[in-house]
């Protein structure tokens, strides 16, 4: 009982989200990143810990599958196994920018440089990770030793902590220098979903090598590496095969063995093992070359923990290792240990396990061994849980309070895909951050986020008035509670009732966010223009204040609403978009293989110029033939100006477009078109062209407030008239038509991208305001 107790104790305690940053030197295939894509990945870590990755050179390998995971990925494109001044600054920033509790770094070159920008972004929950034996330093490079020799001496002032995978490898860094005190062992957690016995999948990898289901296969999954010895290993199984009861195979997995590998065949043929030993080259499916084998050898002169004998266990297959490392410690008496660098040692330990393995029986018996002592040790999750301990007990960074900011904006979505960088630097700047959006499926990942949540109810129509008024009464009560030193109100609703409310309340600083002026500043309808000078007289009074700042982005907006004498223009401040990230949305070439792609990413607005685009699309399609025409967005029922069911079935009758619906991975989107197009009517400053500059890609779009401030005419894009669908087809025909046009524009968005919707630019330009 006393146990139960204790688990409902810990269950009712309150989960403080913390968000950890590791930092690795890249994501290639390699052991570290393999464990650290599946610490990431896997789901039994604690939802509260949020879990991002920056890769200081590129995405490698495991970036994609990362993301894929929904794990967010930074990379920073330096060059590998260099860095610059300017380097460092830019790893600096990017750890300011993201703003974590917590920075793991992995491998030395990462626990240096990463180490040291996180204590000079404040952040004292610093966590080293050490990945190397400590053995055979002289096989090593160069740098990396010195890197080794630097971090002994700076383990003592950078980490609050440093962690080994191994106990050998602590050991052995602890007599280079690394301080005692501040060692900490969390072996290796594997996925012992992925890697399980799995006699089929075995069976179908030997077939596809071409070795009989009765054949003893033995296997060695390592890369070609003087530290792996397969040297060594060659000559043991010359000297295994000379007494062999029968015959044997030894597949050789792992980059670099392969028949191109001159140096590993020359080792084979002077023992006379061309027809034992298989060189197979590379892998993505592990599980299946140890379900395959019915031993793994380890042949290694220097290991600090090896994922491979833990995988080759965990799949049931027991295993032959050199004393290197833990690797004695993970086999424990499940296989077979020999002395390293020594062939007759290896030889020997080799024929030991044959002689099992030729006893159905004892195999059997061996494998269940070995799989249930990597489940009991080494599963993933006592890997999670013990990371998980380590993080909450590091001493966090004590932010100063520079102030309580409230953030009110009408639709929990919008908050998460245009707002949520800047809470978050915010954030990282001292603030207490509290959200005010409507109910919606996304405020959990809000709270999650770290972020106080608060639901106003608001509706998106306003035709009718009692709930207006119960909006702004929420509102009223809410600012009149929390009394924030700083309200930022976003979208139209917010701004209006939030800048009257914090006017009554005298909230210290207000600033509203005119992200666009939107159809009622548009449409010339009669009713429109009474909406119109109502809308006017509510921002008169909600945002001539003394104690208001009013950010626009495009000088047109900010004009109109001079001209009414809406604001003063002390008040108006310019911020060309919500920004962007710019690792995120990754400038990549255009596809080569056809067909040529024109994209429209928008909602599905008459103001957007959806149907403009759908004529444009029927028009150029006419005139030539192999263009496709996406479509991506949804109708917003809730505005004056949706498209309705009507329209987007008879668009999808005449087959002009592809429409696709919405689209959660622009980036994606944009990587596999050639050009972007937004004939909007009028825009505050369109994210979906901002997205596109960062993505290099060519855009055209219209001549409007907001569009063309969005783009540099001629140089990033080409403008047409705003509701024009056979000037947009021309130039639209244009740009299919001229790809060196195509690639210049392109070029030049990334670099318009880069130097002025870069999202830290952005949030530093926010944050300046509300110092003001």
């Amino acid at each position: 009982m006393a146990g139960v107790a204790s688990a409902a104790r810990q269950a009712s305690r309150p989960v403080v989200p913390i968000k950890v940053l590791h930092i690795i030197s890249g994501l290639g295939q390699g052991g570290a990143e393999a464990v650290l894509f599946r610490l990431t990945t896997s789901p039994g870590m604690d939802p509260a810990v949020q879990q991002e990755v920056l890769s200081m050179t590129d995405e490698g390998v495991y970036g994609e599958r990362m993301r894929a995971a929904g794990i967010r990925v930074h990379t920073l494109g330096m060059q590998s196994g260099k860095m610059g001044w300017r380097d460092f600054q830019a790893l600096r920033r990017r750890i300011e920018f993201i703003a974590p509790d917590v920075v793991q770094t992995w491998m030395y070159h990462a626990n240096l440089a990463g180490g040291l920008a996180a204590r000079l972004c404040g952040i004292r929950a610093v966590a080293w990770g050490i990945r190397n034996a400590g053995t055979n330093l002289s096989l090593i490079s160069r740098s990396a030793r010195l890197t080794l020799r630097l971090g002994a001496w700076m383990s003592g002032l950078l980490p609050a902590v440093t962690v080994s995978c191994a106990e050998d490898a602590a050991q052995r860094h602890i007599a280079l220098g690394y301080r005692r005190d501040r060692m900490q062992v969390i072996a290796n957690g594997y996925d012992l979903s992925r890697f399980s016995p799995d006699p089929d999948a075995g069976l179908a990898q030997r077939r596809r090598w071409n070795v009989d289901s009765s054949m003893t296969l033995l296997a060695c999954v390592a890369r070609w590496d003087p530290l792996k010895d397969h040297a060594n290993l060659i000559r043991a199984l010359a000297r295994v095969r000379g007494t062999a009861q029968r015959p044997f195979r030894c597949a050789l997995v792992g980059r670099g063995m392969t028949p191109e590998n001159a140096e590993l065949m020359a080792l084979i043929r002077a023992e006379g093992m061309e027809d034992w030993v298989l060189p197979l080259g590379p892998t993505d499916d592990v599980a299946a070359v140890m379900n395959a084998a019915d031993i793994h050898v380890l042949s290694s002169r220097a290991e600090g923990f090896p994922n491979v004998v833990a995988e080759a266990m965990a799949c049931g297959t027991p295993c032959v290792v050199t004393d290197v490392g833990d690797a004695a410690l993970i086999v424990g008496d499940t296989g077979w240990v020999a002395a390293p660098e020594s062939a007759e040692a290896l030889a020997d330990a080799v024929r030991h396990a044959l002689a099992v393995a030729r006893d159905p029986l004892e195999l059997r018996a061996r494998a269940a061994a070995a799989r249930t002592r990597v489940q009991s040790r080494f599963g993933l999750h006592v890997m999670q849980e013990a990371y998980d301990r380590l993080w909450r007990g590091l001493p966090m960074r004590r932010q100063t309070r520079t102030g309580r900011l409230l953030m009110v904006v009408n639709n929990p979505a919008f908050f998460l895909s245009h707002r949520l960088p800047l809470a978050q630097g915010a954030q990282a700047a001292g603030y207490e951050v509290h959200v005010a959006t409507m109910a919606g499926p996304a405020v959990e990942q809000i709270r999650q986020l770290g972020f106080v949540h608060h639901a106003i109810p608001m509706s998106r129509s306003g035709r009718r008035p009692w709930e207006e008024v119960r909006t702004v009464w929420a509102l009223y009560r809410l600012m009149r509670r929390l009394r924030p030193d700083v309200a930022h109100l976003v979208t139209i609703k917010p701004v209006l009732y939030g800048g009257l409310v914090a006017r009554w309340l005298k909230v210290p600083r207000v600033v509203a966010a005119v992200s666009g002026l939107g159809f009622v500043f548009v449409d010339d309808g009669q009713a429109t223009r009474r909406l119109r000078r109502l809308v006017t007289t509510l921002y008169r009074l909600a945002l001539r204040q003394p104690r208001a700042r009013v950010i626009f982005q495009n000088a047109s907006d900010c004009d109109v609403l001079l001209e009414q004498g809406v604001i003063l223009p002390e008040q108006a401040r310019l911020i060309r978009g919500s920004g962007v990230d710019l690792a995120a949305y990754a400038a990549v070439d255009e596809p080569e293989t056809p067909p040529l792609t024109v994209v429209m990413a928008a909602r599905l607005l008459r103001d957007k110029g959806v149907q403009e685009y759908i004529e444009a699309a029927a028009q150029v399609r006419s005139r030539i033939d192999g263009i496709r025409f996406v479509l991506a967005g949804s109708p917003d029922p809730g505005n004056p100006a949706s498209v309705d069911a009507a329209m987007l079935a008879a668009w999808n009758v005449a087959g002009h477009v592809d429409y696709m619906g919405e689209c959660n991975d622009v980036a994606a989107l944009y990587a596999q078109s050639h050009i972007v197009v937004l004939p909007s009517w009028r825009e505050g400053l369109p994210r979906s062209l901002v997205e596109a500059a960062a993505c290099g890609r060519a855009v055209v779009t219209t001549d409007v407030p907001g569009c063309r401030d969005a783009i540099e005419p001629g140089e990033t894009g080409l403008l047409v008239p705003v509701r024009d669908a056979g000037a947009l087809a021309q130039t639209i025909l244009q740009l299919i038509e001229d790809s060196a046009l195509r690639h210049r524009l392109g070029r030049a968005g990334r670099e318009l991208a880069e130097r002025e919707f870069d999202i830290e630019r952005v949030v530093q330009a926010h944050l300046d305001i509300y110092a003001e």
